[in-house]
């Protein structure tokens, strides 16, 4: 085994984080055999038990260096803020442990890169908590991409309209509301969109990119008093990618009504587009779109049902699993975050200063990268 653990041995994990996505990574931690939960960590000690209790953890601390030092512990998974993500996954990385690390990675790209170069230099098996890649219907695109279904990529589409941040008074005030926190909807949707259009179409060489704050305050938690956001609720980004090919992703937060995504790519033989949950496509020379079935491999026994990100999560974490007993590989890697990283950098600057961001490496090439 890749990191001797044995056939039916489980890899002891360490949850740090009690929000959101840490409730995430608990329905599907349940749903994998392959995992122990021995310890949930927050910095709120009455957080860490109320959750221990809740999810028969055995143990919880109120400190992640704690968790991280344990040599109990084999993985840690940080499903903590991303401005928190930094001294958690370095901590985690230092002390030998396999991390798995939310979207976005980090608050910036210094910080990302940091990251990636530990787990490089620790050699820990390392991944991003882009989940919706194993969407089955997005690993089926990546298929057909694969097979030449759409020929050579020419053109991507994603529009998305959410209601969810439309009301100051529904959502509460809290660090995703902070820029500073790497709050936003840009990094919090965005860095899914661009994990999946790099994935289907191959490295970006230009970025450029609009953020927008239009509702300017929120509830604060526990009150009717308002405070300011300075965090995005809508963006735009449009990505030229190393090909030739355009991408648009254009995502708002704040629609009067809770509309869905629409995804279509299209390219020099083919088109395919998601609408919900469901497939569609067309070769040349069709003049519509046709339904394409998802293959039930796809969704790896899984019956879907409860919350939608708990089954992609459950098949990263098995591929986690994997790569971390048998060496399997792991992607979304920490590589894969650090270039989504650039690319949400770059869409920010590209919004303050008017212009396009070179991502390729060529204008100003880091260390070590070709010219």
């Amino acid at each position: 085994m890749g990191a001797g653990f044995s056939a039916r041995e489980p890899i002891r994990v360490g949850l740090i984080g009690t929000g959101f996505g840490a409730s995430l990574h608990l329905s599907a931690l349940r749903e994998t055999p392959d995992f122990e939960t021995v310890v949930i960590c927050s910095r709120r000690p009455e957080r860490a038990r109320a959750a221990a209790i809740d999810h028969g953890i055995p143990a919880h601390s109120a400190d992640y260096r704690e968790v991280a030092r344990d040599r109990e512990i084999d993985a840690v998974i940080v499903a903590t803020p991303p401005h928190l993500h930094h001294p958690m996954v370095i901590a985690a990385l230092e002390a030998g442990k396999h991390v798995l690390c939310e979207k976005p990675m980090a608050r910036n790209l210094a910080e990302a890169r940091d990251m990636q170069r530990i787990a490089d230099r620790v050699g820990t098996v390392a991944m991003v908590n882009n989940q919706l890649r194993f969407l089955p219907v997005r690993v089926r695109i990546h298929e057909l991409i694969g097979e030449g279904y759409i020929g050579e990529p020419h053109a991507a589409s994603i529009v998305v309209h959410r209601s969810s941040l439309n009301n100051p008074y529904d959502r509460p005030w809290g660090w995703l509301m902070e820029l500073e926190k790497a709050g936003g909807m840009l990094g919090a949707t965005g860095s899914h969109y661009l994990d999946a259009l790099r994935w289907w179409y191959g490295e970006v060489k230009a970025v450029s990119g609009a953020v927008s704050t239009m509702v300017r305050q929120r509830r604060l938690p526990d009150s009717s008093a308002l405070a300011k956001v300075d965090a995005d609720d809508n963006f735009a980004v449009i990505l030229r990618f190393a090909n030739g090919a355009i991408g648009t992703i254009h995502v708002s937060a704040t629609a009067g009504h809770e509309g869905d995504e629409e995804i279509t790519l299209s390219g020099s033989e083919g088109t395919l587009a998601i609408r919900g949950s469901r497939l569609w496509g067309a070769r040349e020379g069709q003049f519509s779109l046709d339904e394409l079935p998802i293959p039930d491999r796809l969704q790896g026994g899984l019956i879907p049902g409860g919350h939608y990100l708990v089954q992609p999560t459950t098949l990263l974490l098995r591929a986690w699993g994997r790569a971390i007993r048998d060496g399997a590989p792991a992607s979304p890697s920490f590589a894969d975050g650090v270039k989504t990283q650039e690319l949400l950098d770059g869409a920010l600057r590209s919004s303050q200063q008017g212009r396009w961001i070179d991502v390729s490496g060529a204008r100003w090439p880091m260390a070590g990268s070709p010219l």
